[in-house]
Parts: structure tokens; sequence; C-alpha cells
């Protein structure tokens, strides 16, 4: 039975590490996203977290990542088109137009 265990333990360790690359890409990207400003504020917090622009579940990937504060990465989420716009003067699908330029600075930064 415990052999049953570290199977099963180890494949979702393996899974788990799959997914962190398919959704994030690598720790250091995770670390070197949340270190640009807000890309809707243009703020530089310890609140900046690496927002996904199209959810995991319909296909999001690292490449659909901006960088976002906690605050506006969840008004993204939660409220309508209409009021994220009249309280940010921006559209969501101009943000999500965003996320191949910071995986261009990614590759780029170095």
């Amino acid at each position: 039975m415990s052999r049953q265990k570290r199977v099963s333990r180890k494949r979702r360790e393996v899974r788990r590490a799959r997914l962190f690359e398919r959704n994030f890409h690598s720790k250091e990207r995770v670390l070197f996203i949340k270190s640009l400003p807000c890309d809707v504020t243009g703020r530089v917090s310890s609140t900046v977290v690496n927002a996904h622009t199209k959810s995991r579940g319909a296909g999001g990937t690292y490449l659909d990542i901006v960088p976002l504060s906690a605050e506006v990465h969840q008004r993204f989420d939660e409220m309508p088109e209409s009021k994220f716009e009249a309280m940010y003067q921006r559209t969501k699908q101009s943000i999500k137009e965003r996320a191949p330029s910071y995986q261009l600075l990614w590759e780029e930064r170095t």
C-alpha cells in the first residue's frame, strides 16, 4: 500500500510541475512579471500578480499573462466590461492584447 501512495504522490508531483510550467513557465518568469508595474495603474508594488487574461480552463498559458495589482486583477476577473472600462479607462481586450509584449520582454531580458 505504501508503494501505491508513493507512485500516486510522484505522479501528482510530476503533473503539478507540468501544469506549473504550462501555466507560468518558471519561477523566474513569475518573479520577473511580479517585478513589473501593474499594466493598468502603472504602479510598482508588492501586490503585482501574474494575471492570466485567458482562463487556464479555456486553454490559457503563460503567454496570456500580464502584471496586474491584486485589486485590479480581482476587478478584471469579476467586474462587467462596462464598469471596468469606466473605472480604468481601459478595455479588458486592450489589456489582453498586451500579453505578447510581456512575453517579448521576458525573452529579451538578457
